[in-house]
């Protein structure tokens, strides 16, 4: 049997039973001010050490992961912190296999909607979106550039097809993308207006670059696409000072905000608890005290509202 093939029914196995996994309801052990306010977590990269789930990093396949970060976590911290839904993204350890994300969503169907991940330059590209969107439910995939920073395939002509199949699916990209990427990415949402896109972690500015702010501004011309939002996340990985609130991130977040407006603006972590770097009460800290230029209108868009006009998320709130 194919990898392929392997895959697939690996998939569609009834492995919520076997891993004995229950669908949950969050308690209402919140205030009533977090009940009502509405936040969605649009970065959720979750992972086990299942043997059934094998790691296949593309570009480390010997890769070591020293820890797990299982979805139950993300529940948890749901329940914990008042989150409504969150979006599932394939954390690229499992490579192109997409079934760990397809449990997931299988298990807690009431709590996500799940990116995967699409191998760029395979020629079945298109066959593969449409297998995980129509057979696995699944609501975008997410790419990777920034893996490849010489590589031109995310506005090649071969990469019509895949956007025209997006369009008709309705299908959300997501780009984990360096500055000097952003115009390949601006030619697409140009060609093809109908494909939402997110891009990750506010375009990944390299702070300690003497040309930074030149760079980072490449991004702002995506500006006057409606279809297109930026993710004002991970400010542990922008930052160089490395210290809690990372200040030195704040201009590139603010800068953001002034360029795109509130309603081109999403939140989301990364991953669940043990998470790398912010515990989830300081990644809320950090959006509601630190970045003093949001006004609280422009928090209940960031953290969730403007989320629902992106994905198709269960009994839509």
């Amino acid at each position: 049997m194919q990898r392929r093939d392997l895959i697939k029914k690996l998939a569609l196995l009834p492995l919520m039973g076997n891993l004995g996994y229950k669908e949950t309801q969050l308690p209402p052990n919140l205030n009533k001010a977090q009940k009502n306010r509405l936040i969605i977590d649009t970065h959720v990269e979750t992972w086990n050490f299942d043997e059934r789930f094998p790691f296949k990093h593309p570009e480390n396949p010997n890769l070591k992961v020293s820890i797990e970060a299982p979805i139950e976590n993300q529940i948890k911290q749901m329940a914990d912190f008042g989150l409504r839904y969150g979006v599932l993204i394939n954390p690229r350890y499992y490579g192109w296999d997409n079934s760990y994300m397809a449990n997931c969503l299988k298990t807690y169907s009431n709590h996500f909607v799940a990116h995967g991940l699409l191998n760029p330059e395979d020629p079945k590209i298109v066959e593969n979106l449409k297998y995980w969107v129509k057979e696995q439910g699944f609501q975008g995939m997410r790419f990777s550039p920034i893996y490849d920073p010489k590589s031109t395939w995310l506005n090649s002509p071969e990469h019509y097809p895949l956007w025209k199949e997006a369009e008709k699916l309705g299908v959300v990209f997501n780009y984990y993308i360096l500055p000097h990427q952003m115009p390949m990415l601006e030619d697409m949402a140009e060609r093809f207006p109908g494909v939402k896109i997110v891009v990750d972690h506010a375009g990944k500015p390299d702070l300690k670059a003497a040309n930074c702010w030149e760079e980072f501004r490449k991004m702002f011309a995506l500006k006057r696409f409606p279809q297109v939002w930026i993710s004002n996340s991970e400010p542990y990985e922008m930052s160089e000072i490395k210290k809690y609130p990372y200040k030195d991130t704040l201009p590139f977040y603010k800068a953001i905000y002034e360029e795109f407006g509130p309603e081109q603006l999403i939140w989301g972590t990364g991953y669940p608890f043990p998470r790398w770097e912010l515990p989830m009460d300081q990644e809320l800290e950090f959006v509601d005290k630190y970045c003093s230029f949001y006004s609280e209108q422009d928090r209940e868009l960031l953290l969730g509202k403007n989320a629902l006009k992106i994905w198709k998320f269960p009994n839509k709130a």
